[in-house]
């Protein structure tokens, strides 16, 4: 298994990868805006994350897109779907007006008529350690609940949705096409489809390995302060993506300053597994959980991974494959695909435009309650 060597490319490519893996997408082209549908922005109560160890707000952000029939037809309603951000990024990704991903392109789908009208929700993801990972952890609070619970309730409370889960759907990007794939493995009763792009995390395989130069200078930082900044290296940003995933996975309220355990510890300059934790990492992650969560996963009405044929996270490349193979061989039905010159980010915009809202017209049911 070869693992790539992150430390040795330039800056430039570490700043563009930041920017990607936080929406994460860089998108190349805009186009004007189409009139129709809007954002609503507000906050909403997040009573799943008291008494996180962070000290994060237990009021959260979300951003609402309402489609064009929305006000048209104020008898309607509409199925939706939530999308999920990157690791560093908010829900703000996804609202950028530089990025034209909500409301510009979902109106301009929904005009052409390639969409069916649906309501998009993008929740916040973002906490101290610059994303929680849509994971129930005793440090973070409970982002899971949050998402699954708080955000879909306060949804189907304030807005003319088809409160059921054949018209919900779920995808993301990277961090967030992980908490896709683990909230619709865990709750098809809420979510009946899901699309993960370049979903992170699926398991312990490429540079999540201790293969990894990163892990010795994870295992030694002293400081919170040392993960305060935006990092100058591909070591700096695994340090901070690994303590925030293991805030995530395998929590520690009484191990200072981060709250955390490793699935690796060092030993005379060597890295080795710490067998416990490891496997807390391993039950987290979805490619280790198909054979047990199959049931739940048969329910569902559409299942789509992707990944950039030029993907620069090895763990990316090679666990979505294995995630593939793993459903297939369970006999779960899904679409996995490689798409040409993608990298992490460079293509999220044109996969949005021309695969995932497709996806959930086509998955999702649009009959209107009686």
């Amino acid at each position: 298994m070869q693992l790539m060597l992150w430390p040795r490319l330039s800056r430039i490519h570490l700043a563009f990868l930041l920017i990607t893996f936080s929406l994460g997408s860089a998108f190349a082209q805009q186009t004007a805006p189409a009139p129709g549908g809007r954002i609503v922005e507000v906050k909403i109560p997040a009573p799943s994350l008291k008494g996180n160890l962070l000290g994060d707000p237990t009021e959260q952000s979300i951003s609402v897109y309402l489609p064009p029939g929305y006000d048209a037809a104020p008898a309607k309603r509409f199925p939706t779907l939530y999308l999920l951000h990157g690791y560093t990024g908010s829900n703000k990704a996804w609202t950028n007006p530089e990025r034209m991903i909500l409301p510009s392109l979902m109106n301009e789908l929904i005009k052409s008529g390639r969409v069916q009208e649906m309501i998009v929700v993008a929740p916040n993801g973002w906490n101290a350690y610059k994303g929680g990972f849509y994971t129930n952890s005793t440090v973070n609070g409970n982002w899971e609940d949050y998402i699954y619970r708080d955000v879909v309730q306060h949804v189907d409370s304030n807005y003319r949705t088809i409160a059921r889960a054949e018209s919900r759907g779920i995808a993301g990007h990277s961090m967030g096409g992980y908490g896709a794939l683990s909230l619709a493995m865990k709750h098809p009763d809420v979510f009946s489809a899901v699309y993960a792009l370049s979903p992170c995390c699926l398991g312990m395989e490429g540079d999540f390995s201790s293969e990894n130069p990163a892990w010795l200078k994870t295992l030694r930082l002293t400081s919170k302060d040392q993960i305060s900044g935006t990092p100058n290296s591909f070591e700096e940003f695994y340090a901070n993506a690994f303590v925030a995933l293991a805030a995530a996975f395998s929590p520690n309220p009484a191990r200072s300053p981060f709250f955390v355990d490793f699935p690796y510890q060092e030993r005379e300059g060597r890295i080795e597994k710490n067998e416990p934790v490891f496997a807390k990492w391993r039950s987290k992650m979805p490619l280790y959980m198909v054979e047990e969560k199959k049931a739940e996963m048969l329910k569902l009405r559409g299942i789509f991974i992707d990944v950039g044929e030029k993907e620069e996270f090895s763990s990316i490349r090679i666990t979505t494959g294995q995630f593939s193979k793993a459903l297939s061989e369970q006999n779960i039905p899904h679409v996995f695909e490689i798409y040409a010159k993608g990298t992490h980010g460079s293509l999220i915009r044109q996969r949005l435009q021309t695969h995932v809202f497709q996806f959930f017209s086509e998955k999702l049911d649009f009959t209107n309650p009686k």
